[in-house]
């Protein structure tokens, strides 16, 4: 998305499970020639999201801001679904048998994603009355009725929504990506190789 003097100039938009790297660089490009390289400010979302796509973006941005010497700032994901509400839940699957709940008001995240297993989710969930909740998982919304599918978009990172919120401090920050819990890393597994002894 482009912005100029706080209007939205282009826009487009795409949905991945995979090859993120396959699909974000046309856009990009027609961003770029839009613009004429001329950019003042890069906003990316910072997740969480799909491993692989978050960190795709984030080189994307952090490889354009460092061609064209352009500052660039990152923003949680989440303050950016496609809701058009200021105050609303945003849910999805953690993985290894669990879930993420986060609470959006007025803009602002409340606090860091809250990871809680099945029994737990469904709980919370039922208990949530007619509140927004959102999720960009479709296997969420099969399983929960009251879970609406949405997805992050690229205007409401710029708008009051996202960058607006941000303090100076959160501004000059290094761009990581926003993970649900720390990396789950394991050795790997010594295989024999013909001709060479395992140690």
């Amino acid at each position: 998305c482009l912005y100029d003097a706080g209007q939205k100039v282009w826009t487009d938009s795409f949905v991945s499970d995979r090859s993120h790297n396959s699909k974000i660089f046309l856009p990009l490009k027609e961003a770029l020639d839009v613009c004429q390289r001329n950019l003042e400010l890069i906003v990316v979302g910072l997740g969480p999201g799909s491993y692989s796509g978050v960190r795709v973006g984030i080189s994307a941005a952090n490889g354009v801001g460092m061609s064209l010497g352009v500052r660039v700032v990152g923003v949680s994901s989440l303050l950016a679904y496609d809701s058009g509400a200021s105050n609303y839940l945003v849910t999805g699957d953690a993985r290894r048998q669990s879930f993420f709940m986060v609470e959006v008001i007025e803009g602002c995240l409340i606090s860091e994603p809250e990871l809680m297993g099945k029994s737990e989710f469904t709980s919370r969930i039922e208990a949530l009355g007619g509140r927004l909740v959102y999720t960009m998982d479709q296997s969420v919304v099969d399983q929960f009725s009251k879970v609406t599918l949405r997805f992050p978009v690229a205007e409401n990172l710029v708008s009051q929504k996202g960058l607006a919120n941000l303090s100076p401090e959160q501004a000059e920050l290094s761009i990581e990506p926003h993970y649900l819990r720390l990396p789950y890393i394991t050795e790997a597994k010594k295989k024999p190789v013909p001709g060479f002894s395992v140690r």
